[in-house]
């Protein structure tokens, strides 16, 4: 009688553990498609982040580049002749000047620049 207990105690964990197997089973299943959107994210970003440190054109060249580029640019801004104002801007000006307006509001109303101003207002202080 303690023989056949035995056997009957054995088969009943061997069930157990067979159950337990399959839920480890299935367990194991949930894990790795949780894990198969995280590992291709993973594979993305490492083509990205290996996209980004690759450049065929060495950082040093590209800053050589850029300082010629900028001095050009100055160059060009340099050549560019200045607009002429026009003398309806002059003529404003003088007559604001001569009603006692200061430099600073015949800059902003005129468009002339400072010193512009500044001659046409000495220009009206000496005339009187």
């Amino acid at each position: 009688m303690l023989l056949e207990i035995a056997v009957v105690v054995l088969l009943v964990l061997a069930v157990i553990q067979c159950a337990l197997l399959v839920l480890a089973r299935r367990e194991v299943r949930q894990l790795q498609q949780q894990l198969e959107p995280m590992r291709q994210d993973i594979a993305t970003l490492s083509q990205q982040l290996a996209h980004i440190g690759h450049t065929d054109v060495p950082t040093s060249m590209l800053v050589t580049a850029l300082g010629r580029m900028e001095r050009r640019m100055g160059l060009l801004e340099q050549k560019q002749p200045v607009a002429p104002q026009s003398t309806g801007s002059y003529e404003l000006a003088q007559q604001l000047a001569r009603q006692g307006a200061d430099v600073d509001e015949l800059v902003a109303r005129c468009g002339v620049t400072h010193a512009e101003a500044l001659l046409i207002r000495q220009m009206q202080t000496a005339g009187h």
